[in-house]
């Protein structure tokens, strides 16, 4: 059997076993296995979707998850919660040899983030793992991308029918707000530059260069999942400033340690910035 065969399999395993716990509204295929862009070393990774007003038990997931699992261990569930608001819990499966991971999805708040995201309206909080935050519109570009597995409701589904095209209130919104949120990180480096502190300036040009990313993604009208590989990803987009991906790898990859390295480090990054800003007034 080849291994997307093996997979297959895998999945109608979990689907068969999970699908069976009450207050489980539906299962999803997400990460780049439902984005094709899957190679042998990936992970499986599936939302379990619940209804926070009634959820599903933990005890009951965590007994499925045990049966499932290579090892058969206990315990391989976290509480709702646990992780963060934005990634709210989980756990992480061995099945057939392929890690497999659960990731909590509450249904309402999936629902509500995307209503923000089709009218135009942004937001952010902190979560673990995910150094940028974790961005309202994650979960717009997760609904997107997923494939339901079990969904006896059609209520996955239904979200599923919102967000087939790109919202155009939020590509509107992004963009002026990343470019300024950008703008403002490499403001405030310029000082710490000066007086060499490597690295609060490297943490700010990080930061910038994670929201002119997401510049590009919603000028492009690409739906964002996290920060992994985006930046690399984004060198493919059709509306990018040329030269912009080699300027700002090459900065940030060599931000330099002495002050006057790191303020010709935060120049080049602003420079990068007005070339994005420029290719963003001539797009909108």
């Amino acid at each position: 059997m080849n291994g997307n065969g093996e997979i297959e399999e895998l999945l109608d395993r979990v689907v068969g076993r999970v699908g069976l716990i009450e207050g489980v509204v539906a299962i999803a295929l997400g990460g780049s296995r439902a984005r094709g862009t899957a190679d042998e070393h990936s992970d499986v990774d599936l939302g379990i979707y619940y209804d926070s007003e009634r959820p599903f038990s933990i005890d009951a997931l965590d007994r499925a998850a045990r049966d499932l699992d290579d090892r058969h261990a206990i315990g391989l569930l976290t509480q709702f919660g646990a992780w963060g608001p934005g990634v709210n819990g989980g756990g992480w499966l061995i099945v057939d040899g392929r890690h497999v991971d659960f990731l909590y999805r509450d249904l309402r708040m999936v629902s509500s983030a995307i209503e923000q995201c089709l009218r135009g309206q942004v937001a952010t909080i902190y979560q673990l793992g995910h150094p940028m935050g974790f961005h309202n519109q994650i979960w717009v570009g997760e609904t997107n991308a997923c494939r339901p597995l079990f969904d006896p409701s059609g209520a996955l589904s239904e979200l599923k029918a919102k967000v087939i095209e790109y919202p155009d209130a939020l590509r509107r919104a992004l963009v002026p707000k990343h470019l300024f949120d950008a703008d403002f990180e490499l403001a405030i480096a310029e000082k710490p530059a000066a007086r060499g502190d490597v690295a609060y300036v490297s943490g700010c040009m990080f930061r910038a260069t994670g929201f002119m990313t997401l510049v590009l993604f919603a000028l492009n009208r690409r739906f964002y999942l996290n920060e992994k590989g985006a930046f690399e990803y984004s060198r493919g987009f059709e509306i990018r400033p040329q030269g912009f991906h080699a300027a700002v790898a090459r900065t940030i990859g060599h931000p330099g340690q002495s002050p006057a390295e790191l303020k010709r480090s935060v120049a080049r990054m602003r420079q990068a910035h007005e070339h994005l800003s420029e290719v963003a007034a001539e797009t909108l």
